[in-house]
């Protein structure tokens, strides 16, 4: 017995009562209040959703994946084992974001040096009550099962962190349900940012992609992978998280409120850093740090810009995959207008970059990080680097640089540009 939550992308999400101890504790509740995309409802109103909800969807969607693979891969997992696996994965995928600080990843620029939010997690499952509900669970699989089938927090966090104890193979392919360009943590994001956000370029058939999952046997050990025929499910997820990047994550407005975000951090957190003890760190969240640029918005401009959503214009930028020659382009441009109008009088972005994708693409099947394509009718095996036009041409990193000006000067700015362009051209 169990309870269910009814989510709006994926429907009812069934979980077990011991599960449901890890939901209902403080720091899992806290995601209610730790918005996915940051700053990006100032731009798509919609993008209101909480880590909370995305958490749950994780865990639904890594349990459907991993017994679809199971189910259409010939590796043998004895059914303890399966039972295990399946346990721990979904305990991975519903605790894999606890260490989020408030608005997410635009926070990530005021953590303290050498942490980054998985750190935080792992603190978080060790330290806190959530770490007594994962024994409890184990404590359940020692009673079915024997003590070989202990779920603890070390062997969650072991597992997630990629620090792979006892049976290594099997760990890391329990991971790559979690990071890898197959990953149920994308697979859910992607749909649940579209809907919120109104856009339909994260949409993809997870249907179709979960159920085209399947195991490659290397060296006898068990490898996530496709099945011929659903190749095509693969490119469209593919290029669904290229244009979430190319249009909403990577969008001007958006991108300008996490620049104002991370300054007004700095100047109100103390010491212009989050906390590194965990207790103190659960103590902040989006009402806390809104609640604080308030205060301070006559203080500060990054504040006082955040409350009353002051938006300074993109003035100058390059392409989404810029040549040597844009970028020198916009560099010149950019020099001319600092020494026209000041280098206060902007904001520079240099950080919108990523790659559409990590699949290399001349590889080898044996290349852990190369999609293998296994065509059950014949046993032939290939990757999905080989048999992919659209992988093969998404090559080329998004690399998107941006220029700001003061509003008060956009005009003057966008006069000022004419001329100058016209002179290099």
């Amino acid at each position: 017995m169990g309870d269910k939550y009814r989510d709006p992308i994926h429907g009812f999400i069934e979980v077990s009562n011991l599960e449901n101890k890890i939901i209902n504790s403080s720091p899992f509740q806290r995601l209610r209040n730790i918005k996915q995309l940051a700053m990006t409802y100032m731009v798509f109103h919609g993008a209101e959703h909480t880590r909370f909800g995305h958490s749950l969807g994780v865990m639904h969607l890594a349990s459907r994946a991993f017994l679809s693979a199971v189910k259409n891969g010939d590796y043998e997992f004895s059914e303890p084992k399966k039972d295990w696996y399946h346990q721990i994965l979904r305990l991975i995928a519903l605790t894999h974001d606890l260490g989020h600080a408030p608005f997410s990843h635009a926070s990530e620029s005021v953590f303290p040096k050498g942490f980054e939010h998985e750190e935080y997690t792992e603190k978080i499952i060790r330290e806190t009550e959530i770490a007594d509900y994962i024994q409890e669970i184990g404590n359940e699989f020692i009673k079915k099962y024997g003590k070989d089938y202990d779920i603890t927090p070390e062997l969650i966090c072991d597992i997630y962190m990629g620090r792979n104890p006892g049976e290594h193979s099997e760990f890391t392919f329990l991971k790559s349900f979690m990071d890898s360009e197959l990953d149920c943590d994308k697979m859910d994001y992607l749909l649940r940012d579209a809907m919120y956000c109104g856009v339909n370029y994260g949409k993809y058939d997870v249907d179709r992609l979960i159920s085209s999952l399947t195991i490659f046997i290397q060296d006898d050990c068990p490898r996530l992978a496709i099945k011929e025929g659903g190749e095509q499910a693969f490119e469209e997820f593919v290029l669904a998280r290229y244009f979430m990047f190319i249009q909403v994550y990577f969008h001007r407005t958006r991108r300008y409120f996490d620049i104002m975000f991370c300054r007004a951090l700095e100047e109100i957190l103390p010491g212009g850093k989050y906390p590194v003890d965990t207790k103190d760190y659960l103590s902040w969240d989006d009402t806390r740090v809104i609640q604080l640029m308030h205060q301070h918005a006559n203080d500060y401009e990054a504040c006082r810009n955040i409350t009353n959503r002051v938006v300074y214009p993109r003035v100058l930028h390059t392409n989404a995959h810029p040549s040597p020659a844009d970028k020198r382009e916009f560099k010149l441009i950019q020099r001319e207008l600092y020494k026209q109008f000041g280098e206060g009088s902007f904001i520079e972005d240099s950080s919108a970059d990523k790659m559409p994708h990590k699949i290399p693409i001349k590889t080898e099947i044996s290349d852990e990080k190369a999609i293998v394509i296994v065509d059950g009718s014949t046993g032939k095996c290939s990757t999905i680097s080989e048999t992919s036009h659209i992988i093969q041409c998404l090559t080329d990193k998004i690399d998107i640089i941006r220029l700001y000006a003061k509003p008060e000067l956009k005009e003057s700015v966008f006069h000022a540009i004419q001329p100058i362009y016209k002179d290099i051209q």
